[in-house]
């Protein structure tokens, strides 16, 4: 955690070249003008010092060069970009509503329907049987009220099975545009921009561009409802090198749907920032991969807002909630005798434990509204028993939950 009173930027208005900023003790609201030399702070409750005014001032100045610790590139083109495209700035206090007026969150689940056995999840052998078990898949949903799902690729997967499936496509894309539902897809994580192997860098561009041009068969025309997900590999400079180099061989509209998700190791999410700066791909923020991993000591509500900054304003963001795995496997050996294997670190839980829900929830107050995936091994079962949960521990958030 950062000491009380240092604070970073989010988002730079263009209009009054005021710099506004998340104060790290998330108390007060600091705005700093940077011709004009002044500061004022608000919030819940008032400044009682010119000495707090002061000090704040001059962290800001600093964190103009340095906007996060151990991240030497300059991202202050990430935080034109986020002014560009949002006219609200990033900014939260504990007290702050959502503004009824925007749509709520919607709370999805991947691919395992655990309650209903006879819904086939998993990667089919061809797009012309996902299409079919996907338009089961879409029918639960429409009874639970589930409006976020995602759904595995088949294998193999490419561009000539679309040609295909032209008719089942057709039929999905009407049940879905009348239905508000989002679909999204995790690229397999063999699969990466920034692999040292030219085959599978080959392989990853060409599932991208077939994935991209599945995913914009199903949405509404002209839109983006629908994203891909996929990871930015290896840490070290040359693969983030490769990343870029790849990423501009993408044709338009598969950029405009790929978007990046940081992980529990290896690049960070402030190296992550750097990238995205870079390319301009969304950032999928992950609560359980920032718990894990998170050099830069960001606090939750930093962290998530300048996830979120990433993202496009015609584009809902996308954020992913798990719990650390805590229980232990028993593995049967023979002659009745078993062996305790403890959880491994990043280790998805069954369940997703409420309160690290409503933590998420806090954070985001005040932040644009964004779509909540649940990757939890009980699937839907694990939505289903979040909402429940929410109701009882924090309904204000369990109405907010589309």
């Amino acid at each position: 955690m950062h000491a009380v009173g240092s604070v970073l930027p989010i988002r730079i208005d263009d209009s009054n070249r005021q710099i506004a900023i998340i104060a790290i003790d998330e108390s007060e609201h600091l705005s700093y003008n940077k011709q004009a030399f002044t500061c004022n702070i608000t919030g819940e409750r008032p400044c009682q010092q010119t000495l707090t005014i002061q000090r704040a001032a001059a962290t800001v100045m600093k964190a103009i060069d340095h906007p996060i610790p151990g991240i030497s590139h300059d991202l202050a083109p990430l935080y034109q970009r986020a002014s560009r495209q949002s006219k609200h700035a990033a900014i939260r206090s504990s007290g702050q509503q959502y503004d009824t007026n925007r749509p709520g969150i919607r709370l999805g689940f991947a691919i395992r329907t655990v309650s209903q056995p006879g819904l086939i999840s998993g990667s089919p052998p061809h797009l012309s049987i996902l299409l079919t078990h996907l338009g089961d898949a879409l029918r639960y949903l429409e009874r639970t009220d589930i409006r976020f799902y995602r759904f595995a690729l088949p294998r193999p997967f490419n561009l000539s099975d679309l040609a295909e499936c032209q008719t089942q496509l057709a039929l999905l894309n009407q049940h879905i545009s009348t239905r508000n539902l989002r679909l999204g897809v995790h690229l397999d994580p063999h699969l990466s921009l920034s692999h040292s192997d030219e085959q599978v860098a080959d392989a990853t561009i060409r599932t991208i561009e077939a994935t991209c041009q599945l995913l914009a068969a199903l949405d509404h025309p002209q839109t983006i409802n629908h994203t891909l997900v996929i990871h930015p590999g290896a840490a070290d400079p040359a693969a983030q090198q490769r990343f870029t180099q790849r990423w501009v061989k993408l044709s338009i509209q598969a950029r405009r749907r790929t978007t990046v998700e940081h992980t529990g190791a290896g690049l960070s999410l402030g190296q992550l920032l750097v990238l995205a700066a870079r390319t301009g791909i969304p950032i999928v923020f992950d609560y359980l991969h920032y718990r894990l991993h998170n050099p830069e000591r960001l606090s939750l509500a930093l962290a998530l807002g300048l996830t979120l900054a990433t993202w496009p304003r015609q584009i809902r963001p996308e954020v992913h909630l798990s719990s650390q795995r805590s229980e232990a496997h028993l593995l049967p050996g023979r002659n009745g005798t078993s062996r305790v294997i403890p959880p491994r670190a990043g280790q998805h839980a069954d369940f997703v434990v409420a309160h690290d829900a409503i933590a998420l929830l806090e954070a985001g107050r005040g932040l644009p509204p964004f779509d909540l995936m649940i990757e939890a091994k009980a699937g839907d079962l694990a939505l289903l028993r979040l909402r429940q949960e929410l109701a009882h521990y924090a309904p204000e958030w369990a109405a907010r939950l589309a």
